[in-house]
């Protein structure tokens, strides 16, 4: 009597298109929740930061002060302009540009209170344009300034993330008119694609930072 045959099912073949497409699609939707997510922590890190390099300009600032009874950096050592791109840089297209030398970056570097390489006169967040200058940070030039041990240094701003300024004409002397960057132009720094925060920060003259929101911009 012969053995009947034993029955064997088929081996699997490995997954169906519809499979694959299932898993394709959950894959795809994982990271659309999480890219928001990574997007704002990376910028939350690059505020952060910027936020340290302030800190560290506002340090050498008050060691300036401290050499000098008190006297901040003011509009007499800066250039009387607001915004300036990194010493010894030219202003483009302008051939009565000549290398810079204005600017508290200017004045912090010639005095080695802060290295020009260093990295803290680039705040990562701001545009390429605006990085092309090898600084990205606005200071004051106040009138206050030119007291020794101004009052009110806690509310008094005197560096921040720059958005609203072209740099002024390199190695003049300010102020200059027409360096306003047209406010349908304005990049605010910190945007991390409207997901996270909105705004640039700003250092205090006593040495602390504060982030402003879109909202407080004028």
């Amino acid at each position: 009597m012969t053995a009947s045959p034993i029955c064997r099912r088929d081996a699997p073949t490995g997954f169906s298109l519809v499979e694959l497409l299932v898993v394709i699609a959950i894959i795809g939707a994982l990271i659309g929740l999480l890219l928001p997510s990574l997007q704002v922590t990376r910028e939350r890190a690059r505020l952060v930061s910027c936020s340290n390099g302030l800190r560290q300009i506002g340090l050498a600032a008050h060691v300036y002060r401290d050499a000098r009874r008190g006297q901040f950096p003011d509009a007499d050592a800066t250039g009387n302009f607001s915004y300036r791109m990194a010493p010894g840089m030219k202003s483009p297209n302008d051939k009565n540009a000549r290398p810079e030398v204005y600017g508290l970056e200017a004045v912090l570097v010639e005095l080695a209170m802060l290295p020009a390489e260093s990295g803290i006169w680039i705040c990562s967040s701001q545009a390429p344009e605006m990085r092309d200058h090898r600084n990205t940070f606005a200071f004051s030039v106040a009138a206050t300034l030119k007291k020794r041990n101004p009052p009110n240094q806690s509310t008094t701003l005197f560096v921040w993330d720059n958005y609203s300024l072209y740099p002024g004409l390199s190695g003049f002397r300010g102020p200059f008119l027409g360096y306003s960057i047209p406010t349908a132009k304005r990049v605010l720094p910190h945007a991390a694609s409207f997901i996270g925060p909105v705004g640039y920060n700003a250092l205090y003259l006593d040495g602390h930072t504060r982030f402003f929101d879109s909202a407080q911009t004028d």
